[in-house]
């Protein structure tokens, strides 16, 4: 349904695909190629060191090997050490070979062999990696109360355990791999309630003729554990009720680790603690009778009351004010009170909002206000208010609100020197979904956002006339490859869509209409500054599509350079849509509170440069 034209978007990828194969290009004429196989090690080829080295070292060895030679045998370590003695060399010298052997074995090299040479000045480590041993054979058997579970259970409780385990059949055998698995395989067991789980058997048979491995491992589940009871530590100014509610689980239910994480994070996002942990008490699991698991919880408190002040500025509403105060526990409930006062150059608000402590099962209830005075230019000026009430319900990424609201506006406009008033009013049901899977809620490099939006009233109750509005929202971070001159780069795509269905949008209040521009919406067009036109003013459509590309890689640990188009628009309806688009850069700038964008941008339709700035991303 988006179109536009394609020209701005292949010159937007040239651009940034040039950029990206100059860099490259640049740091091969610097680097050189990397010699085939990379096997060798010189001192041409090894890091500079930052101080004058004790003696010349030359690794001729399997990639695998060159930097665990280099950083775990004494020989590799003591080559830069400032207090290293020439009398040491002798035993340095001595103990090479067979520190180099047991790293080979270590790495299924067993076969191989190794020599080394020199003198107090140079010494040179060759290592013939031979045949390297490959895994043939792997069996995991479990035994106890695991291994009695119900057909389909069991099967999920074995799927969940293999996914940790690190050397499958055809891959080379590695010791590292292999303890490390064992552990990983223990801790799956843990994580399901298993908390004596043990290893019974642990066999490694390696065949030196065929350079293949067999593994066998048995495990004695114990007992399946269930929670026990939860203590709270920290707890001076809140109820318990508050801690207790917000467990995804109760006394008497089967252990489950996720289950815990899920609980650490309700208590760290709930707004009562600035932090929280909830552990397993393991030295009461040791001596307990029952298999039940103790929980400790401990917290450090928020002050329930607190006045928020701050300032700032966005290219979109210019400078801004702020003046607030919560309550974190009202009427010694745990509700939880915010209100403000926010004054911008185009949009000054006050809202209130009241909400109960979260429930076990992640529901809450929730009511406020909010009145507005938007003046997007000279000849526009909008008062609204809204009051609703709803129930929501938060768990684990998803969160929803279910809510009855009553919308109500004035809408002064000026229409070639002719001044008109008008008033609209809704009652309003609504739904609202929201799902973030991000790597990072502060400065995110992956995952995606999806948020949709659904609302309906009904002509005659409050509202003036029929409407239902549908609102979607998604975005999403690719992270680039972690090699080459896109190393450590970020893709973001952004889509937004959004109609509302009825015959006409003039008695719909205008917080159900759309239109477009902004540093969060289309760049390179001012805030609010694109819809249906009514005489040379912009007003807000029934129909919305906006599609963004945004190409972004670092400069340094703090900065990042941004390439990206913008293209959409908003409409009375589809069939008049016209796309506009935008075009331009930035820099990203790291911050604790997410990354301050600048940003410089051609509006193609406006024909024009707008600046844009802005912190965060809108999820």
């Amino acid at each position: 349904m988006i179109g536009g034209p394609r020209k701005p978007l292949a010159w937007l990828l040239a651009a940034v695909i040039g950029l990206t194969a100059s860099a490259g290009q640049a740091q091969g004429q610097q680097q050189g190629p990397a010699p085939a196989g990379a096997t060798v090690e010189s001192p041409s080829q090894a890091p500079a060191p930052a101080a004058k080295a004790n003696y010349e070292l030359i690794i001729e060895a399997p990639e695998e090997l060159l930097n665990p030679i280099r950083q775990r045998t004494l020989i590799g370590r003591w080559q830069m050490r400032p207090d290293y003695d020439p009398i040491q060399f002798e035993g340095l010298f001595e103990r090479a070979k067979g520190e180099v052997e047991s790293l080979m074995r270590a790495a299924g090299f067993f076969s191989g062999s190794v020599e080394i040479s020199g003198d107090p000045a140079s010494i040179r480590i060759v290592v013939d990696g031979g045949a390297r041993t490959t895994v043939n054979q792997v069996e995991i058997s479990f035994k106890g109360p695991a291994a009695q579970l119900p057909e389909a259970q069991g099967q999920r409780f074995r799927e969940h355990v293999l996914r940790r385990w690190q050397l499958p059949e055809g891959s080379f055998f590695n010791a590292e791999f292999w303890d490390a698995g064992k552990r990983r395989l223990i801790d799956a067991f843990h994580q399901k309630g298993y908390l004596r789980a043990r290893l019974t058997v642990s066999e490694a048979r390696v065949d030196m003729e065929n350079t293949s491995a067999a593994l066998r491992i048995e495990v004695d589940s114990g007992p399946a554990f269930a929670f026990g009871a939860v203590r709270i530590n920290g707890l001076q100014r809140y109820a318990g009720e508050i801690v207790q509610d917000l467990r995804p689980f109760r006394e008497g239910d089967p252990y489950d680790y996720d289950r815990l994480i899920l609980f650490q994070q309700r208590l760290r996002e709930s707004g009562y603690f600035s932090t929280a942990t909830a552990l397993p008490d393991l030295i009461a699991v040791e001596k307990a009778e029952q298999p039940t698991v103790p929980i400790v919880v401990e917290v450090s408190e928020f002050r329930s009351k607190r006045i928020v002040t701050g300032i700032g500025f966005s290219s979109d509403q210019g400078a801004r004010g702020q003046l607030g105060f919560e309550h974190r526990d009202l009427f010694d409930l745990g509700w939880q009170l915010e209100s403000a006062l926010l004054l911008e150059q185009k949009r000054q608000r006050a809202f209130i909002n009241l909400r109960t402590p979260a429930q076990s099962e992640g529901h809450y209830w929730a009511t406020g206000a909010r009145i507005e005075r938007l003046v997007p230019d000279d000849n526009e000026t909008t008062l609204r208010s809204n009051f609703y009430f709803g129930r929501g319900r938060r768990v684990e990424e998803v969160e929803y609100f279910m809510s009855v609201q009553h919308q109500r506006e004035r809408l002064d406009q000026n229409l070639t020197g002719v001044a008109t008033r008008d008033y609209r009013q809704a009652l309003v049901a609504s739904y609202a979904w929201n799902m973030r899977r991000l790597d990072s809620r502060i400065d995110p490099r992956d995952g995606y956002t999806i948020s949709a939006q659904f609302s309906t009233a009904v002509k005659g109750v409050v509202s003036e006339t029929n409407f239902s509005r549908l609102y979607l929202r998604m975005l999403k971070f690719w992270p680039m490859s972690d090699e080459g001159p896109i190393k450590g780069s970020t893709l973001i795509g952004m889509a937004e869509f959004g109609q509302v269905f009825s015959s006409s949008s003039q008695y719909v209040p205008s917080e159900n209409l759309f239109r477009a521009g902004g540093s969060q919406s289309l760049r390179g067009y001012h805030y609010l500054e694109l819809g249906p036109a009514a005489v040379g003013l912009s007003i807000g459509g029934r129909s919305l599509a906006i599609a963004s590309l945004e190409y972004q890689r670092p400069i340094n640990n703090l900065l990042r350079w941004a390439a990206f188009i913008d293209v959409g628009n908003a409409a009375d309806s589809f069939r008049n849509f016209k796309p506009a688009v935008g075009i331009g850069g930035g820099i990203r700038v790291k911050t604790p509170i997410g990354p301050v964008n600048a940003d410089l941008a051609w509006g193609q339709a406006s024909h024009q440069f707008v600046f844009h700035f802005s912190v965060g991303y809108v999820f």
